[in-house]
C-alpha cells in the first residue's frame, strides 16, 4: 500500500510538472537574464557555477529593478513594523461595541506578536515569496504549525521550481506537490530512522553522507481520501528514489500559500509576470550594455596605428619612451586610429531599455510620488488613485493568499488554546453568538482603495464651503466629522489619533454650555450697564417727585 501510494504520488507530480513545461521554459529564460542564482538555472548550486551564471550579467539594472519592485510588493502588502490588517465584527451594529473592539484588537496584537518573532521568519518568507511573484508570477509560501515553546508557526518560502499544484473550482490551491532535497541525516530528524529507505540509512551510518548527500523527496497535500479522517487534507511525505513512504498524516487547512500576477489559463494556475513583460526589454539592455562596454573601450583604449616607416618596439605604456615615433619631418608614425564609434549612442539606448523595464515593474509609478515630495494632499491623492488603478487588480491577488494566511494562524492559535499551550483572551458573548469576525486590511495597498472616495469627498467639501460663502446654511449639510474620519482613513492616519466620539460630543457640549454662559454673563453685564446709565435720571425723577 505504501509503496503504491509513493508511485501514485511520483506520478501525480510528473504529471502536473509536464502540464507546465511550456511555463517552465519561459521561467528558465527569465532566469538567466535576470535571476543568474535562481534554481531555474539548473541543479547546480557550487560557487564555480554561482559564478558562471553571474558572468554572463553585464549589467545589474535588471536585477536592481526587480529587487526595487518585490521590495515595493512587500511595502505595499506586509510593510515592516506596521500592522497592515485589522480585525473587526462582522455584525456592523458591534463596530462601535467597546467590548468586541477590545478583544479584536487584543487578537491582532497577538497575531502579529507571534507572526514577527524571529523565530517564526516572516519576513524571510515572503520578501523572496514576492520577488518571485515579481519575476515569475507565482509566490509560494509554507506555514507550519510548530509544537512546544516556540512561535506558534514557522513560514518557509518555497521557491517555485520546488512546487506544482492545481486549483478548485474557486481558483484556490487544493492539491501541491513540493519535490525538495533532504540529507540523511534531515530525514532522521523528522521522520525517524525506520521511516527511512535503505539508501537513506546506508548514508546515514556513514559519516561522511549523512549530511551530505542528498535525497528527493516530496510533500504531498491534497483533499482527504477517507470521509473518516478528521483532517481536510492528506499530508504525506516520501522518499523519491526509495519509492517509500515516510510520514502519512493530514492537516486541517492547506498549509501552502499560492496566488498569481495574473493567469492566462483557467486549466492552468500560472501566469504573466513583470519579468515575463519585461523580458525583451531585459535582453536589450544586456546587449546595448555590452555594446557599450565595448565603444568605450575602443575609445579609451583605442587600436593603435603604425606607418610602414616606423623601426623599433612600439611601448605605450604610461611615461614610456618610444624611439622612432616621428620621421624626420616631425610626422608621427605611430597613434590612435578614429574608429567612428559613437558610445553616448550605445548608452542613450541601454537607458532606453532600462526605462522599459522600470515601466514593466511598475517602477515608474512608484517613483511619482518620491519625486515631488512637497505635493498637496489632492495632488497625492490624484497621484494614489493612479497607482490604485494600477496596482490593485494585480495585488487583489495577493491580499487573497494574506486572507488564508491569517485564517490559518487563527485556526492555529485557536487549537492551541483548546489544548492549553497558548492563552487567548476570552471572546465576548456578543462576538459568540453573533457572526464572529472579519478581517480588514489597512496596508498601503488597502489605503490606495479608498483614494478615488477620499479625493471626491475632500472635492464636495471645497465646494461646499465655497458655496457657504454665499449662505453659511448650506454647510449644515455636510457631516464634517465624517469627512474628516474619511480624509484620516484614506492617508493611513492611526485610530488612536482620533478622540472618542463621546468625548467629542462631551466636549462640544460643554463648549456650548460655555458660550451660553459666556452669552448670559454678557447680557447680564450690559443689562448692569443700561441700568447704571439710567441711574441718574431715575435719580432726579424721584428728587423731582
Amino acid at each position: 500500500m505504501a509503496d503504491s501510494l509513493a508511485n501514485d504520488i511520483i506520478g501525480a507530480e510528473n504529471h502536473l510538472r509536464s502540464e507546465r513545461s511550456d511555463f517552465e521554459a519561459m521561467w528558465r529564460e527569465v532566469a538567466a537574464q535576470n535571476d543568474p542564482l535562481s534554481p531555474f538555472n539548473g541543479t547546480g548550486d557550487t560557487s564555480v557555477a554561482n559564478r558562471g551564471r553571474l558572468a554572463k550579467q553585464f549589467n545589474s539594472r535588471p536585477s536592481l529593478t526587480l529587487q526595487r519592485a518585490a521590495s515595493a510588493a512587500t511595502s505595499l502588502l506586509v510593510p515592516p513594523g506596521s500592522k497592515w490588517h485589522g480585525l473587526k465584527p462582522v455584525d456592523e451594529e458591534l463596530v462601535d461595541n467597546q467590548e468586541a473592539t477590545n478583544y479584536c484588537e487584543s487578537m491582532r496584537r497577538l497575531l502579529f506578536s507571534w507572526r514577527y518573532d524571529p523565530k517564526a521568519n516572516f519576513q524571510g518568507a515572503f520578501g523572496p515569496a514576492y520577488r518571485e511573484l515579481m519575476n515569475y508570477g507565482t509566490p509560494c509560501v509554507h506555514i507550519e504549525e510548530r509544537f512546544g515553546g516556540d512561535a506558534p508557526f514557522l513560514y518557509r518560502f518555497v521557491p517555485l521550481s520546488q512546487v506544482v499544484f492545481s486549483v478548485d473550482e474557486t481558483g484556490v490551491e487544493d492539491t501541491v506537490y513540493r519535490k525538495f532535497a533532504m540529507t540523511a541525516k534531515q530525514m532522521a530528524q523528522k521522520f525517524g530512522e525506520s521511516k527511512l529507505s535503505q539508501a537513506a540509512k546506508r548514508a546515514l551510518d556513514d559519516p561522511k553522507l549523512r549530511g551530505e548527500k542528498h535525497f528527493d523527496a516530496i510533500h504531498a497535500v491534497y483533499p482527504k481520501t477517507s470521509d473518516k479522517s478528521r483532517f481536510a487534507y492528506d499530508s504525506v511525505y516520501i522518499d523519491v528514489d526509495g519509492k517509500k513512504v515516510m510520514q502519512e498524516g493530514g492537516t486541517y487547512e492547506m498549509p501552502y500559500l499560492m496566488s498569481s500576477f495574473g493567469r492566462v489559463d483557467d486549466h492552468l494556475p500560472y501566469g504573466y509576470a513583470p519579468g515575463l513583460l519585461a523580458l525583451a526589454a531585459i535582453k536589450g539592455a544586456h546587449h546595448a550594455k555590452r555594446l557599450f562596454l565595448r565603444a568605450a573601450e575602443k575609445a579609451v583604449d583605442p587600436v593603435m596605428g603604425v606607418s610602414d616607416e616606423h623601426e623599433g618596439t612600439i611601448n605605450i605604456n604610461a611615461g614610456s619612451l618610444v624611439r622612432g615615433a616621428f620621421n624626420r619631418q616631425g610626422r608621427q608614425l605611430i597613434g590612435p586610429i578614429a574608429m567612428g564609434g559613437n558610445p553616448n549612442l550605445g548608452n542613450d539606448t541601454f537607458e532606453m531599455f532600462s526605462a522599459d523595464i522600470d515601466a514593466c515593474y511598475g517602477m515608474d509609478l512608484f517613483a511619482a510620488v518620491m519625486n515631488k515630495p512637497d505635493m498637496t494632499a489632492t495632488e497625492v491623492l490624484s497621484i494614489m488613485e493612479e497607482r490604485n488603478n494600477f496596482l490593485s487588480p494585480t495585488f487583489e491577488n495577493q491580499e487573497a493568499m494574506l486572507g488564508r494566511c491569517i485564517a490559518r494562524e487563527i485556526s492555529i492559535v485557536n487549537r492551541k488554546a483548546e489544548n492549553g499551550e497558548i492563552d487567548l483572551p476570552p471572546m465576548p458573548d456578543v462576538l459568540r453568538d453573533g457572526e464572529g469576525i472579519d478581517l480588514e486590511f489597512t496596508s498601503p495597498l488597502a489605503q490606495l482603495r479608498k483614494a478615488k472616495q477620499a479625493q471626491a469627498n475632500m472635492q464636495a467639501g471645497r465646494a461646499v464651503g465655497e458655496l457657504a460663502q454665499f449662505n453659511p446654511a448650506v454647510s449644515d449639510t455636510v457631516d464634517w466629522d465624517e469627512l474628516a474620519y474619511q480624509a484620516g482613513d484614506a492617508f493611513g492616519a492611526s485610530p488612536t489619533i482620533w478622540a472618542d466620539k463621546k468625548v467629542v460630543a462631551a466636549t462640544r457640549e460643554a463648549r456650548a454650555q460655555d458660550a451660553q454662559r459666556q452669552q448670559q454673563l454678557e447680557q447680564q453685564s450690559q443689562q448692569a450697564e443700561q441700568v447704571a446709565k439710567i441711574a441718574p435720571a431715575m435719580k432726579m425723577m424721584e428728587e423731582g417727585a
